[in-house]
């Protein structure tokens, strides 16, 4: 019986505006994070939650939920892990671990492949697969304690929809940008990041606004209240079949099919580039009804990523 409920970053780049940008970028809240942690928590079985604590202490997997962003963090010398001596371990070991959250798919992608054109080895997907083979005895740099608190992380990130999935523009008029959707015609230069180039107001970006105001909609009082919330919505679709091998290629394709959805309501007003003729930003305005749709789309994806987080966790051949 489950217990009852108590309850990110892109790439790396030279100019100091985007190093700043990327310095601030997290899929989901620190609430959303934890809200999937603790939606897990709840449904795990006996055999695996022992598993659990027998790597962490506890079973509490919303309090390691964002490890891996704070890890990333502390190699800017920020976040409570700044000094934290298994963070700076780490990220020695791990220097390029900001890539490892997300994947950069254009929106008119059809489907993830692990060895396509953008895909990467250490991509969010490869990550993922990464930690649930090391938790079944890969050995690896990554240590089994480790590999679950990234896991729970990373697949709350696969789930943000953003995560998965970029905006390439034609910029030929910078004064009226247009997507540019089919995969073959993208050009990298034109990428936005994960939205994180589309600017509602001077300092708030689009991606942004999904990781945190979408989220701080559905909250109430704290993550586990969200939790308890989330798991009574029980989402269609949930339920993953096949090989849990091969899960995390699937929740990228359906991550990028939603960010797509994610674009429409978007008005793209003004692009402007930076000093290497890549894009910088691009003002944008949204529909009136876009905020009340896509917290809907919130809250389906954080139901699902809980659900599903525990659902792989039960389903790893534990070492």
């Amino acid at each position: 019986m489950p217990l009852p409920l108590h309850m990110g970053c892109r790439h790396i780049v030279v100019t100091l505006f985007a190093f700043v940008s990327v310095a601030r970028l997290n899929a989901w809240s620190i609430e959303g994070h934890k809200t999937v942690g603790e939606l897990a928590r709840s449904r795990l079985t006996a055999a695996t939650r022992a598993q659990v604590v027998k790597l962490l202490g506890n079973d509490d997997l919303a309090e390691v939920a964002v490890w891996a962003d704070q890890v990333r963090d502390s190699t800017r010398h920020r976040g409570p892990l700044k000094d934290d001596p298994e963070a700076k371990a780490f990220a020695k070991d791990f220097p390029k671990n900001p890539e490892w959250h997300f994947v950069d798919q254009p929106l008119g992608l059809k489907a993830y492949a692990y060895d396509g054109k953008f895909s990467r080895d250490d991509d969010v997907v490869h990550i993922i697969d990464l930690c649930v083979a090391v938790l079944e005895g890969k050995p690896s740099k990554i240590t089994r304690s480790q590999a679950i608190r990234l896991l729970v992380h990373f697949v709350g990130d696969i789930h943000q929809p953003l995560h998965c999935a970029t905006g390439y523009y034609d910029l030929t008029k910078l004064d009226a940008p247009t997507l540019v959707t089919n995969p073959a015609k993208v050009d990298p230069k034109t990428g936005d990041r994960g939205a994180n180039s589309l600017y509602l107001t001077k300092s708030q970006e689009l991606h942004a606004y999904w990781d945190d105001k979408l989220v701080k909609k559905l909250d109430g009082n704290g993550y586990d209240e969200l939790a308890d919330n989330l798991m009574r919505k029980n989402p269609a679709g949930w339920k993953m079949a096949g090989d849990y091998h091969q899960w995390a290629g699937a929740w990228a394709t359906e991550s990028a099919a939603i960010a797509e959805k994610a674009y429409r309501g978007v008005s793209f007003g003004t692009a402007t580039l930076d000093e290497k003729r890549e894009l910088d930003r691009i003002e944008i305005k949204l529909a009136p009804s876009y905020e009340k749709t896509n917290e809907a789309v919130v809250a389906n994806q954080l139901a699902k990523a809980g659900l599903r987080l525990a659902d792989l966790l039960n389903h790893i051949q534990w070492h």
